[in-house]
């Protein structure tokens, strides 16, 4: 039917399959559009996560806070220049540029996240210790216009026998 043999070529969608009448070329662009949609729903992965967005075991030390800072900045850096530019920050990018682009190139270095993510620890560590307490990151929460971590409930009191 058509002049193509039956159960060759078109399958019941009447779209010619990768068998005969198909060049490599053809192959090869559909293997590079998979590939292409596939990074790019790995780099969406990405983006739907803030680049300073806290983890469940947030860092409680200066040092904790700066290698948590290195980490998130590398798994951004989808091209690995050493920026991160709106597209690599997601749907919040062109804000994060204005808030930590210091040098007003258009990006964001690691030494500009640093600066702005330690600032921001500094200010809520009040006693300058180096540590947040779990009232320090409560009242810094508060300060964001966060909710502050649920706090545990008490255990229950026991009756007092009169």
């Amino acid at each position: 039917m058509g002049g193509v043999p039956e159960g060759r070529g078109r399958g019941r969608t009447g779209v010619q399959s990768r068998g005969e009448g198909v060049s490599s070329r053809r192959i090869l662009e559909e293997t590079d559009m998979k590939f292409h949609i596939l990074a790019a729903a790995a780099i969406a992965g990405l983006a739907s996560t803030p680049l300073l967005a806290q983890p469940a075991n947030p860092p409680s030390t200066r040092a904790e806070m700066q290698q948590s800072i290195q980490t998130r900045f590398a798994a951004r850096d989808a091209n690995h220049d050493g920026f991160l530019t709106p597209d690599e920050l997601g749907e919040n990018g062109a804000m994060m540029i204005t808030r930590m682009d210091a040098d007003h190139d258009g990006k964001i270095s690691l030494a500009e996240a640093t600066a702005a993510s330690l600032a921001r620890f500094d200010a809520a560590d009040t006693n300058h210790d180096g540590v947040l307490s779990p009232e320090e990151r409560a009242a810094a929460m508060a300060a964001m216009g966060q909710p502050a971590p649920a706090a545990q409930p008490a255990p229950p009191a026991t009756p007092q026998p009169h």
